[in-house]
């Protein structure tokens, strides 16, 4: 299993006792994020871990840790201490970015735990009574008696753009473990498992915030993004970080943010990688200028160095060698030219803002439909103009959705002479033996809900476990 984990670092052992075992690989990485094994001897607890935890005080303060072993103390370390004080429930004093599994010998009991958004992934199988897990499919696969024939079923629904399972592989007998949930296996006699899953974090029962004025919400945002981007430097080495720089809000102010708080930190600024090619590559089509020109405005405000992506024909071919099967391969063929510049480079740690306007800074997706149903036309009508929008895009972005989600883009498909149903590359004799479900349609009216809507449906997580994947 060891062998088949991604990445270049030297290998670690745990041999627990039976037949248990942990171990990981560790690269000689920058980073708060780490890749670790610790052990309490005396408890009877034993942890694996890929954790970066962020507001460590206030953990610290809740677990009665010495101020003079915070510095020294590994996230590992504090996760495991969480476990001693709170058991099954410390899940939901952690923050951060995080899986991890331990065995606690005296209660027979292995539990593993995955943070809020899924940002570490953690898969199993449960081959006889046993349980095999790892942060990589194939480690999985390659313990014996785990079968490697493929769920058709999510097979079938990934080709058809179906709905997302959190919980499913394209391996039948591979699992993983969803974004917030916890996973407990208990062996209560030899031969004998009980296993069972619990959801530790509901994103819908978030509180609602409601500041004093926009302004107010405003600065308490721009507080809490600051913090998100200086949490993801900690214990970063000089020259290790890169952003992606594409122009827009959330790259753009990210790489902002990550410029200024490595210059107090009396670093270099981050290297910024952009998907388009360098200007003296490739004549700009007139659809990107202004995205150069924004790249051009924040490379010159923060003195950042800029590296373009240079996409060939054999790269696109390479993407497409690659075994469809298994995470990581369906990341954006960009992504990968990205990656292997900032590996090329020293970078260890990759800021993005890809997937922000779907839920943090949000593009306003269910506002407007908010405003026409609640009356509050007046300031919809403020809006479009302030948002020069016409009145046949207003129609096909805000009317026609709330008659059928997916109307808008049935009359763009006729109106340029296509079929109305996607004739998707699926084998006829595999759609019937699959059944592949049909292409998920939800809608949310205002912003939380369609928030909230997008953060469930799974691609976003689809997306950053893919990202983990490809960038280790």
């Amino acid at each position: 299993m060891q062998a088949e984990l991604p990445g270049e670092g030297t290998t670690r052992s745990l041999f627990v006792g039976g037949e248990v075992r942990f171990g990981c690989r560790a690269a000689a990485s920058s980073g708060a994020g780490a890749k670790s094994l610790c052990v309490d001897r005396a408890a009877g607890v034993w942890l694996a871990a890929d954790a970066r935890l962020d507001d460590r005080d206030a953990l610290c303060d809740a677990l009665g840790v010495a101020a003079t072993e915070r510095g020294t103390l590994a996230d590992a370390e504090l996760i495991l201490r969480a476990w001693l004080r709170w058991g099954e429930d410390c899940p939901r004093h952690l923050l951060g970015d995080y899986a991890f599994a331990l065995w606690d010998v005296r209660r027979r009991t292995l539990f593993c735990a995955r943070d809020h958004i899924g940002a570490r992934p953690l898969y199993y199988a449960l081959p006889g009574e046993g349980i095999v897990f790892a942060s990589a499919v194939e480690a999985v696969l390659a313990v014996p008696g785990v079968s490697h024939a493929l769920d058709e079923a999510e097979v079938a629904s990934h080709l058809a753009r179906g709905p997302i399972d959190d919980s499913r592989t394209f391996f039948a007998a591979v699992r993983k473990l969803p974004p917030g949930h916890a996973l407990s296996v208990e062996w209560t006699a030899p031969g004998r498992r009980r296993t069972h899953i619990v959801r530790h974090w509901r994103p819908e029962q978030t509180p609602v915030a409601a500041p004093a004025s926009d302004d107010a919400y405003a600065e308490q945002f721009r507080h809490l993004y600051a913090q998100a981007v200086r949490d993801r430097l900690r214990g970063c080495e000089a020259g290790s970080v890169g952003t992606h720089l594409s122009g827009g809000l959330d790259s753009s102010s990210i790489a902002v943010y990550a410029a200024r708080e490595l210059k107090a930190q009396g670093q270099p600024p981050p290297l910024a990688f952009d998907w388009l090619p360098a200007l003296e590559d490739a004549p700009p089509k007139p659809e990107h200028a202004r995205e150069y020109a924004l790249v051009d405005a924040v490379r010159a405000q923060e003195g950042l160095q800029v590296v373009h992506g240079a996409l060939s024909a054999a790269d696109v071919v390479d993407v497409l060698r690659r075994d469809g099967a298994l995470p990581g391969v369906h990341v954006h063929v960009n992504e990968v030219i990205v990656q292997r510049h900032a590996a090329a480079r020293g970078v260890r740690v990759l800021l993005s803002g890809w997937g922000g306007d779907e839920c943090v800074s949000s593009n306003g997706l269910g506002h407007w439909q908010h405003l026409l149903l609640s009356g509050r036309w007046r300031s919809l009508a403020a809006e479009c103009r302030d948002q020069e929008e016409a009145a046949v895009r207003f129609l096909l972005r805000v009317a026609l959705p709330l008659l059928h989600p997916r109307l808008p883009v049935t009359l763009m498909r006729l109106r340029d002479g296509l079929p109305v149903r996607r004739r998707w590359l699926i084998d006829p004799a595999f759609a019937r033996r699959a059944k592949p479900p049909a292409a998920s349609a939800w809608r949310a009216i205002g912003v939380r809900r369609t928030a909230l809507g997008l953060l469930q449906a799974g691609h976003l997580v689809d997306r950053i476990e893919g990202w983990a994947a490809s960038g280790a």
